[in-house]
């Protein structure tokens, strides 16, 4: 992860941090990149389905998180949250680069990413 620079470090609290998020209904990929996470001491953020744009962005902005880990099924509110600006029409999830999709992804979607 960090020779990919997946996970870039980030100063909080006196401390340097290095965060991934997923968000995924709990399945073996979530574990396995979790378990992963531990590995290369990197800091697992975990994303909800029921969390709204806003939250999601601000969980985003805190963590200035680069990467996440995702299912085909929440691709598209990624890709939402990356087109719709927020309430004060200002871009949302800036430090968002890189979507890792544990499953297939549709061409228009790649396209759109």
């Amino acid at each position: 992860m960090q020779k990919l620079g997946l996970a870039p470090e980030v100063e909080g609290d006196d401390k340097i941090w290095r965060f991934v998020g997923i968000w995924a209904k709990n399945r073996w990929e979530w574990l396995v990149t979790h378990i992963g996470q531990m590995y290369t001491n990197n800091t697992t953020i975990g994303f909800f389905d029921s969390m709204g744009l806003n939250t999601i962005d601000f969980i985003l902005n805190q963590t200035e998180l680069t990467t996440i880990f995702t299912s085909a099924e929440l691709l598209p509110k990624i890709l939402e949250l990356k087109q719709k600006p927020n309430d004060d029409n200002e871009q949302r999830g800036v430090y968002l680069k890189t979507v890792v999709c544990f499953d297939k992804v549709k061409s228009e979607q790649k396209a759109a990413c």
